[in-house]
């Protein structure tokens, strides 16, 4: 077994062992990524839902950090990480629009756009492609149980949308839980 692969286990059993000791939240849907320089990017969130997004070099050290927000009527809800190496952010406004910043390798914000509100959806997860055009998918749910999928280029701006649903019997609704930090620091991951 190599030396990554033991720390990579090494810290899923730490993850998996201190989620079953601390207290529950609500999760993110997404809230980690691995870029093409084989850097780890992740997301804390704030109890003010401010976020701190890190970087981890390859071997999982050499922290780097910058904190964002808070944000009024913002809520920050997903990370992902492109083979180009930026992350990109996914927060909910509490009136059901969503903006998407972009955040470039060294952490700083890039630009953003905001979408919505649209009435019966609401803005959930976020993904990005992984064959070097680095297109970013949006998880609408809809309240009647759909599920909207949008694809969006590297500038933030929407290419295309397929809605689906609702199936009787179905919810496009996951549930999710999250970790919070047994110190009170007001930061949960």
């Amino acid at each position: 077994m190599t030396t990554r692969l033991r720390k990579t286990l090494f810290v899923m059993a730490a993850v998996i062992i201190l989620g079953g000791a601390i207290q529950p939240n609500i999760l993110f849907a997404q809230t980690s990524g691995v870029g093409s320089d084989g850097y780890t990017r992740f997301m804390w969130t704030g109890n003010n839902f401010a976020i701190s997004i890190w970087r981890l070099d390859p071997s999982l050290g050499g922290p780097v950090s910058r904190v964002y927000g808070p944000y009024d009527g913002w809520m920050p809800r997903a990370l992902t990480v492109g083979s180009n190496n930026y992350t990109y952010v996914l927060w909910r406004n509490d009136n059901g629009s969503m903006s998407i910043w972009s955040v470039d390798p060294n952490l700083n914000y890039v630009t953003s756009h905001a979408y919505g509100p649209y009435a019966g959806w609401i803005p959930d997860s976020i993904s990005v492609s992984q064959d070097g055009a680095n297109t970013l998918r949006v998880i609408w749910r809809g309240t009647q149980g759909e599920a909207s999928v949008w694809a969006l280029d590297t500038n933030l701006k929407l290419l295309t949308v397929a809605a689906y649903g609702p199936f009787p019997s179905w919810d496009s609704a996951w549930q999710t839980t999250s970790i919070t930090c047994a110190d009170n620091s007001g930061w949960d991951y």
